[in-house]
Order: structure tokens, then C-alpha cells, then sequence
């Protein structure tokens, strides 16, 4: 929920603030400390629109309570640190049937932190919720990780991570490290206010899908395994004629699958893609205004080829071009083709025969006082549902007066083009497919004591 007013107000950009650097805030004071505070939120998302052959009346409601604690203890020359948060979360989703679920999950690492030779060492282990890019075109969401970083005090920084995700929230009698997961690890390096920028990063991440059964079930169904590489830099400028910034993020998949139904039979599959995103933006004391754009590679030939170059991950989820409230962006009909980005908590395998999309658009944002936002999104967009435009309409409340309140609501409606013809068995035996539109409603809210 904290996401979407992040990136509302940083053109898509989300900035989480990290455990480790909390145990240095009050680096004069030795010895034990603790902080504690009750997060409760949740968020709804519905859609409906296009044919009833697109299934495209769904929708997908959650509610989370959580208890995040942080104990510490500092010395002079190092912190420690333990932080628990258990959570519950209850959903309820439709897209052909009805499904709910409670989850029993938590929150808990293992935080130190110590300077040598004026270099920053700190490490965390544990589970918790990351985020591995700002945009969230990789990874976002819970996973058993290992981190470790180091930070010079001129704004230098490198970190090593190593994820192990289970395709879906389980509960803790169900934990992630056992029986079919999912690696992802690699190394980030990054480095901030220096020369131009803001921060720069690049990063090399690799993706590992263990061989595995995809119907869940003993002896039946196809066996598939993966690994996929995701390199990358990442840019955010400083400010330039006062008000004006600029973000850019830029990404090269690379991988290759593998896939049988019988132990004689195998195919692969090589995958050679890529994603490219900026935004250009100005943001004064009321008015704040951004031209964006995203673009992935299609995957030209037709699905069951030897090569699958459309830009997929599983774990995706981007808030650019107006995030879950855009249509264009999530476009989650049950299609044979899936969405590029997720826009539930559960996760299917990533599938790299999609066509990939085109994507622009405008914002126009108005503060009307410190705790009342209004934007207004319009977008362009070019995908495997067609050319389409949509406009969203977003109301941000945000408000610290009674604990750390944050709430969005948004609607959007837009029109697609299919520019695909209609066979049909009798005369004129075909058509032109008509225009379909499409509404979108997201709702989210969190608050913090």
C-alpha cells in the first residue's frame, strides 16, 4: 500500500526504506533499544469489459495486519539488530471461480552492521519482503534471502543478494524452504549524489526455475526448468533547471528453458529480450507533470517456437505509468497469451512468448494541500490486445495526524482497438473485430500506529 503513494510521487520510482541503515539512527546511544508499530491495511482491484469469451470480469481483494518489531543493540564499533514482523493476510479473488484464502506468514531477520577501514559492512538474513529494482520490473514480494553490502561514505555501495521464493504466499506450516522453490540471486552496484545524478545503478541478476512438475501431481503433466539472466542499469538525475528530473531504467533477459513430457523427450527454448523505461518530469510546489514511456521486445513468431523473445518475470511488479491502476499496463484477462506484469500475490511461470508492449503516457499531478493529491493519467499503448488509450482518474490521501494513514482511489477506462479479423461460418465469413473498452477501479489503503 506504502508503494503506490511512493511511486505516485516519484513518477513510478519506489525508494523503500531499508532495515539496516534504522539501526544506525540513533548511533550515539549504546546498548539496547527496541521500536515497534501495528501496520493494518489492504487494497481491492476489480476489472470488467471486452467479450465474455475474455473473461474480463475479475477482481482480487486483500486485507494484511502486521506487527513489525526491531530490536537492537549498538557499540561503538557495531550494530545488531532483530527485526519480526508476523502478518496475516485474508483475499478473496475471482477469475473464472471463486477463491479464499488466509495466510499465515512473517517477517524476520537478522540484521549487523559494523565499519571497517571507513567501510560500511552490514549483512541481513532472514525472510522478508524486497524489492531488487526500483521499478519493480524484476522482483517484489516475500522471499528467505541472504544480503550483504558495503557502503563507502562517498556514496559508493555494492550488495550481493540471494532469494529463495515459493511461486505463492504459504503459510508457515508450509515454509518456502522446502520442496519446490525458486533462486534468484546476483549482485547490485550503485552509487549516489555524485556528478549528475541522483543515483545510478547497475545490477546482474539470475533467475533459476528448478525442474518441476506443472501440474503439481505424480507422473502426469509437463516437466519445465529455466534459468534466465537479467542485467540491467538503473539512472535517476538530479534536479536540472530547477524543478526537472530525469529516471531511466534499462534491462537485457537472456536465458533458456527446458521442457518434457516423458523422460525420452526433451525441447529447449532460448529467450533474448529486453526492456527500456524513462520518464521526464518537473515537480513544483502544487503542479507536477511527467512523459514516460515502456517498451519491451516482442516476441515475433508465434507461440511454441524454438525462441521466446518477449520480456517476462514472474515476480514483476511495476507502479509506472500509473501502476495498478492502469488497464494498459495490467492487462489480466485469461488470455493464452498472460499479462507481461503480475497484478495478483500468487505466481505462475514466467511466459516468454508474449508480444511484448509499447507504452506512453502523461501525468498531471495537483497537491491541494499536504494531505489531498489529485493526478490524471493518459496513456498509449501497443500490445497483444491491440492499440489502445485509456485516461485514469486518482485521488491520494495521505495523513499523520492519527497514526500514518495512506489511501488511494483510482478508476480508469479505456479503448482498444483489436485490428484483428473475426472468422465466421457463414457469410461475409469475416469481420473486423469491433472496438472494446474496458474499466478498471483499484482501491488501497494502509495506515501505521
Amino acid at each position: 500500500m506504502r508503494d503506490d503513494d511512493r511511486a505516485n510521487r516519484q513518477f513510478g520510482r519506489v525508494v523503500p526504506k531499508e532495515r539496516v541503515p534504522r539501526l544506525q539512527d540513533d548511533a550515539t546511544q549504546t546498548g539496547f533499544g527496541s521500536e515497534t508499530s501495528l501496520i493494518s491495511g489492504g487494497r481491492f482491484q476489480s476489472q470488467k469489459g471486452g467479450m465474455d469469451a475474455e473473461k474480463a470480469n475479475r477482481y482480487h481483494a486483500e486485507g494484511l495486519i502486521t506487527t513489525p518489531t526491531l530490536f537492537s543493540y549498538l557499540t561503538p564499533n557495531a550494530s545488531y539488530g532483530l527485526f519480526l514482523a508476523p502478518r496475516i493476510v485474508l483475499s478473496e479473488s475471482r477469475v473464472t471461480n471463486k477463491e479464499v484464502r488466509t495466510v499465515y506468514d512473517s517477517e524476520g531477520s537478522f540484521l549487523f552492521a559494523k565499519e571497517i577501514a571507513k567501510i560500511q559492512v552490514s549483512m541481513e538474513i532472514g525472510r522478508g519482503f524486497h524489492r531488487l529494482d526500483r521499478y519493480g520490473f524484476i522482483f517484489v514480494g516475500m522471499a528467505n534471502f541472504f544480503s550483504m553490502s558495503l557502503n563507502t561514505k562517498s556514496g559508493f555501495r555494492i550488495t550481493g543478494v540471494r532469494l529463495n521464493v515459493k511461486p505463492e504466499l504459504e503459510n508457515w506450516f508450509g515454509p518456502p524452504w522446502s520442496g519446490y522453490r525458486r533462486e534468484l540471486y546476483g549482485v547490485r552496484i550503485s552509487s549516489e549524489n555524485i556528478l549528475f545524478w541522483d543515483e545510478f545503478r547497475i545490477f546482474h541478476f539470475v533467475y533459476e526455475d528448478p525442474n518441476h512438475n506443472t501440474n503439481q501431481a505424480f507422473g502426469s503433466g509437463q516437466r519445465i526448468s529455466g534459468r534466465y539472466s537479467y542485467s540491467g542499469i538503473e539512472f535517476s538525475s538530479k534536479p536540472f533547471f530547477e524543478t526537472w528530473g530525469f529516471d531511466f531504467a534499462a534491462i537485457r533477459l537472456l536465458g533458456e528453458s527446458k521442457s518434457s513430457t516423458s523422460p525420452w523427450s526433451e525441447s529447449k527454448i532460448a529467450t533474448n529480450s529486453y526492456l527500456g523505461f524513462f520518464s521526464l518530469h518537473s515537480q513544483n510546489e502544487k503542479l507536477s507533470f511527467a512523459f514516460a514511456g515502456l517498451v519491451t521486445k516482442k516476441d515475433e513468431k508465434d507461440r511454441l517456437d524454438s525462441n521466446s523473445n518477449g520480456y517476462a518475470s514472474s515476480f514483476a511488479e511495476p507502479r509506472v505509468l500509473g501502476g495498478y491502476s492502469s488497464f494498459l499496463l495490467y492487462q489480466s484477462l485469461d488470455f493464452v497469451h498472460p499479462p507481461l506484469f503480475r497484478d495478483r500475490s500468487t505466481s505462475q511461470n514466467p511466459n516468454f512468448e508474449n508480444k511484448g508492449i509499447q507504452m506512453f503516457g502523461i501525468q498531471f499531478g495537483w497537491d491541494w494541500n499536504s494531505w489531498i493529491r489529485s493526478d490524471l493519467f493518459l496513456n498509449r499503448a501497443d500490445s497483444i490486445l491491440g492499440k489502445g488509450t485509456e485516461a485514469i482518474a486518482k485521488l491520494s490521501l495521505t495523513a499523520k495526524d492519527y497514526g500514518n494513514l495512506v489511501s488511494q482511489f483510482s478508476v480508469s477506462y479505456a479503448e482498444m482497438d483489436p485490428r484483428r479479423q473475426r472468422v465466421l461460418v457463414t457469410e461475409p465469413f469475416s469481420e473486423k473485430e469491433p472496438i472494446k473498452e474496458y474499466m478498471r477501479f483499484y482501491v488501497s489503503l494502509g495506515i501505521q500506529f
